[in-house]
């Protein structure tokens, strides 16, 4: 999908994300950050885990999003500087549930896709922009997509988790 800008530009969806993601991350840095800057290393790549991996839940709605809150909370809470992106939850996941479940809400940044958009080519995209440490979606990937979503993710520098949620 691609938008038009005054100037005759065109940028993909993929484009306006990253833009917002790094104006957002400007903005935050400024107020976040201390002024000496202090140089702290960061892990070598073997260190960190980028890929993708996927949860399998079963049983009610309600069950399976008490579960999911300890994961999706370490998640928000992690020390990495960017976003925790989730990708058309369920309707039930909302602002007020994440408040409830104590995870920080202000590193989560929640993307519905619209119809008739292929929600993994988004997730694909979302993760190799690299805006996001984690990518949760909610999918159900053919043995196509997993390979997809995990070159995606080892591009982007970042982790892409997948929850599987199955009625009891």
């Amino acid at each position: 999908m691609q938008y038009a800008r005054l100037d005759q530009q065109t940028l993909t969806q993929a484009d306006l994300f990253h833009n917002a993601l790094m104006a957002s991350r400007m903005e935050h840095s400024q107020f976040s950050r201390p002024r000496a800057k202090q140089q702290t290393p960061l892990p070598s790549q073997e260190e960190q885990e980028y890929g993708y991996s996927e949860i399998s839940l079963q049983g009610a709605a309600r069950q399976c999003l008490q579960w999911l809150a300890p994961v999706l909370r370490d998640l928000s809470n992690s020390a990495a500087p960017r976003w925790l992106t989730l990708i058309d939850p369920p309707a039930s996941l909302s602002n007020q549930w994440l408040r409830n479940a104590d995870l920080d809400a202000a590193r989560i940044m929640i993307v519905r896709s619209k119809p008739g958009m292929d929600p993994t080519t988004l997730c694909c995209d979302l993760l190799k922009l690299g805006g996001s440490h984690t990518v949760v979606s909610w999918l159900c990937p053919d043995s196509s997509s997993k390979p997809r979503l995990e070159r995606a993710a080892q591009a982007g520098l970042c982790r892409s988790l997948n929850i599987r949620l199955q009625a009891a």
